[in-house]
């Protein structure tokens, strides 16, 4: 049986492409949603990081934390806010969750190899790096970013143990200890990316299958409206509250006052 296609609706291909195109209107729509939620949130947590170094001062240990973390805090907050900047001056570009993402991977391994490595406190600002990654991209690019903090993570580490780089940490792992600790992050890393960008998947589902209903909605009014319209006595209904005739025709709407409180659901004249 073919469906019934209204007169607003009647060509089919055009219509299919100004769906296409609100669905990916709506998609940018939320994405910039997304960005300009997670800009005010990234300058939140680094006040807080700030506060925690100043405040609690063992969370920074090392002489190398004491020169490079207030300098490193400072150009972070300058990068978040050009980051706010930019999001508000080009708000259409699509580099701009792939540019913050980067920039955070960045500064959060700038951030743990001054604090010690392995000994840093800030080790699980990498998941929420990899959970906003879930958030903004596929599930793919979520592993490749979750791979990409355990591989600086590892790398920073094993060139600070082979003396390539200089030392930040106090404490001295074993090789089976710090065997084992890398194993736990990498487990940690990229669980948090499947979990994060399951439940990202899901929400999206979600939106594609409400935006699903709202077209057949719209669809459902458009048939209605055209069915009445294509009547040429009108259609004669009453309301239950103000017992009022409604004549809905093609030139608009007549109310007129109705005796008594009888109704009826609807008179063909």
């Amino acid at each position: 049986m073919p469906r019934y296609v209204s007169g607003e609706r009647a060509k089919m291909p055009e219509h299919q492409a100004r769906a296409g195109h609100g669905r990916t209107m709506d998609q940018n729509v939320t994405l910039r949603e997304w960005l300009d939620w997670l800009t005010r949130v990234r300058l939140l947590l680094i006040t807080l990081i700030l506060a925690a170094g100043v405040v609690w001062p063992k969370y920074v240990p090392g002489a190398t934390a004491e020169h490079y973390f207030l300098p490193l805090i400072v150009f972070w907050i300058t990068l978040g806010t050009i980051h706010i900047i930019l999001l508000r001056w080009l708000p259409n570009a699509g580099w701009h969750g792939a540019v913050q993402v980067i920039s955070d991977v960045a500064m959060v391994s700038t951030l743990v190899y001054a604090t010690g490595l392995q000994d840093s406190y800030f080790i699980s600002l990498y998941l929420l790096v990899i959970i906003v990654a879930s958030i903004l991209f596929s599930r793919g690019l979520a592993f490749a970013i979750a791979a990409v903090c355990i591989g600086i993570l590892g790398g920073l580490t094993a060139l600070a143990h082979a003396g390539r780089i200089p030392r930040t940490f106090i404490s001295v792992y074993t090789p089976e200890a710090l065997r084992f600790w890398f194993l736990n992050n990498t487990f940690g890393f990229f669980a948090i990316a499947y979990l994060a960008s399951l439940l990202a998947q899901s929400l999206r589902r979600k939106g594609l299958e409400l935006e699903k209903k709202r077209e057949e909605l719209l669809d459902l009014q458009d048939f209605t409206e055209d069915i009445i319209h294509s009547m040429r006595g009108g259609l004669i209904t009453t309301d239950g509250r103000t017992h009022r005739a409604v004549e809905p025709h093609r030139r608009g709407h007549t109310g007129l006052p109705v005796r008594g409180h009888t109704r009826a659901p609807a008179v063909r004249v």
